[in-house]
This record gives structure tokens, sequence and C-alpha cells, in this order.
């Protein structure tokens, strides 16, 4: 009996050393290959379009969705755009083939996203060529509506939290959609290898890092993260918010905002901001931190630009409204800071907090390209 509790013992630990080595390799493999270089494809919204995000759950939880709408509504305020999102549970290309015209009838969107591949990939490497040929119909049947298309890979996981079977079926699968968009001149947007490169990475500062929530979807900072990963892989237009003062009460360069009433104060300088665009970063839902920026785009895609020269050297702190965003010094603010990466940086609420949860839900629409909000530079 003692021989044999002893072989179940060597076999349980084998089996577990196996699994490890095995999703070892799956982050060795990650780290080689990180993030892939994206395509160059043309920034794909017009004026007017009716855009529609189809697919899985991941697509209905609408944190994806959200993020995008989000920047495109912030960032590109001239572009009038509508968003419908229509998705199953478990949804795969089949499930999108079956209620296309449901989905698609009333609303005749003019561009669509596609976001299948995760649930596919259950079928393994023998369901691949099912898959192909779901995708093409799928595709072929909505450029047939007068739609453009575009899509997406499924997203990575986190090993520790999927089963390495499950990790690997849904890279073979973005691999293949990467393929099929390149040899069919269909657009696929990579988001597979930006999550994974973020998963690496981020676990690898903490080993308690994951962007699952489950076996297959996204916490919600991941799904920014992916948001995010996609707008950047969409190759849009510059949309920065820049402002260059000279202390005490210069006007040297404005880009997308105007400043007015510029004063010099006791310590500092006050103006008020007009902004054209309003590049400022989206609420994460249910008060979660924002995604580790050292690997998401967040402060390349948002740029709220502050630049002052001719300060004294010393300490600043920024206010928005009478809220503090943070501090920094002279030489910084005469280099140029994101406001973003200063709220980022102290941890605070943003001044403009309200509005943004309000964007999120598609309301004060209106109010973007019409702020006005009072800033002062106070020395510390």
């Amino acid at each position: 009996m003692q021989h044999r509790t002893l072989n179940l013992f060597a076999i349980a630990l084998l089996v577990v050393c196996l699994q490890t080595m095995a999703i070892q390799n799956v982050q060795a493999q990650t780290e080689r290959e990180t993030s892939r270089p994206h395509p160059s494809f043309p920034f794909p919204f017009k004026n007017g379009d009716r855009v529609q995000w189809i697919g899985s759950s991941s697509t209905h939880f609408g944190i994806w969705p959200k993020t995008m709408e989000f920047l495109l509504h912030t960032q590109h305020p001239e572009l009038k755009l509508s968003f419908e999102t229509s998705s199953t549970g478990g949804g795969t290309f089949e499930t999108g083939l079956q209620n296309l015209d449901k989905w698609t009838g009333e609303y005749k969107p003019t561009l669509v996203f596609l976001n299948y591949g995760a649930n596919d990939a259950a079928a393994g490497e023998a369901g691949l060529p099912q898959f192909k040929n779901n995708m093409e119909k799928l595709v072929t049947q909505l450029q047939g509506k007068g739609a453009r298309v575009l899509l997406m890979t499924p997203q990575a996981g986190d090993a520790h939290q999927s089963s390495v079977a499950e990790t690997a079926n849904r890279k073979l699968y973005a691999e293949q959609m990467l393929t099929e968009g390149a040899l069919k001149g269909w657009p696929v947007i990579d988001v597979f290898h930006p999550l994974e490169n973020l998963q690496t990475r981020a676990q690898a500062d903490d080993n308690a890092y994951t962007i699952n929530s489950d076996h297959i979807h996204l916490t919600p900072p991941a799904y920014v993260a992916w948001g995010y990963f996609l707008y950047d892989a969409l190759n849009p237009p510059d949309s920065s918010s820049e402002a260059e003062l000279s202390a005490p009460r210069q006007v040297i360069r404005t880009n997308r905002c105007r400043i007015s009433n510029l004063r010099a104060t006791a310590d500092g300088l006050s103006f008020t901001r007009e902004d054209a665009v309003l590049p400022i970063l989206p609420p994460v839902p249910q008060q979660k931190p924002y995604p580790p920026r050292k690997y998401v785009p967040l402060e390349k895609i948002s740029r709220y630009m502050l630049k002052v020269t001719g300060l004294p050297n010393g300490t600043y702190e920024i206010r928005c409204e009478g809220k503090p965003l943070g501090t920094t010094d002279a030489k910084a603010l005469a280099t140029g800071v994101n406001l973003n990466s200063l709220l980022l940086d102290s941890g605070k609420t943003a001044p403009w907090d309200q509005l943004a949860q309000e964007i999120w839900k598609g309301h004060s629409l209106n109010k973007i390209g019409k702020t006005a909000w009072q800033f002062e530079v106070r020395k510390q």
C-alpha cells in the first residue's frame, strides 16, 4: 500500500511538472514573439458611418466597444457616427451567419467589426476548414449588404487561467485569421499578440497579474487595453490637444485648443483652455485600475499636452477647476507634460471624471469640443 501511494504521488508530481513546463514554454514563445507589427490599414471611419460591433460574449460585455466609442467620440468629434452591438454568448462565425439578417436588417451598417474565433477555437485543428469556410461566408454576405468589414483576432489568455490546449488553439486560430486576411485582402486586426504580450510582460512584473476573469473572458482593465490596441492598430490620425505657453503670460502655440484669460499669479499662472478635441482617458468599469501603462498605449493615444517655459525652477501643481491633477517640475513643463500622465502618476480622480462617465454611456456628446476649463500652474 505504501509503494502504491508513493507511485500515485510520483505520477501526480510528474503531471504538475509537465503542466508547469508547458506553461513556461508558452510564455517563452510569447517573449520571443511579443507583439507583431500591424499591417498598414487606412483609418476606416467615415463621417456618417453606422458602425456595428458583431461578436461573441466579449463583444456583448461591451467594454472594448465602449472604449472604442469613447476614443472616437472624444478624439474625432467631427465624425458623426452611430453604433450598434450585436452578439450572442458562445458566439462563432456560424452563429454570426445564423443571426446576420436579423442583426443588420433595420440598422444597415456601413462598417462592421467582427469579433469571433475564441469559441471557434474549441474545435481545434480539425475545425479549421469549417472555421475558414464560415468566416468567408460571413464576410461575403456582409460585403453583399454594402458594409465594409474588418475582422479582429480572438483574444489571448493567461495560460494559468486557461488550459494549455485552449491557449494554443486560440493562438492557432488567430494565426489562421491573419493568414486568411493576407491571402484574401481582408483587413484583420491583430489584438491577440498585443494582449499576449501584455499578459507575459505584466506577469513578469507581478506573478499574480492576469488579463483573465475566467478561462476565456478578460478583466475590465484588459478589455480597455483591447480597445486601445484595436484603436492604435487602425492608424488613427493625430488628435492630440496641445497648448504651449511662456510665463508669465504669452501664448506660443496651440493645436486643437484655444487659450484665453492667461494671467500671471503670485505663485505661477492661470488660464482658460477650450479644447476642440478632448483626448482624456476613458473610465474603467467597476472602478478597476487602468491596465499597465508600460504595455498599453494609454498615453500614446490620449495626448492632452501642456508646455510652459520661463518658469522658475521648482515643483509645480497643476489644477483644473480647482482640483489637483498632479505635480511636476519646471524642467518637465518646459519640455511638455501629458495631463493624463500626471493623473496616472498621482492616482487622483480627474476633474472631468463626471463628463468622462457621461460620454462612456453615450451621453453629453454635445459637450465635446465645447469645454472651457480653468487651469492653474502653482509653485509648491
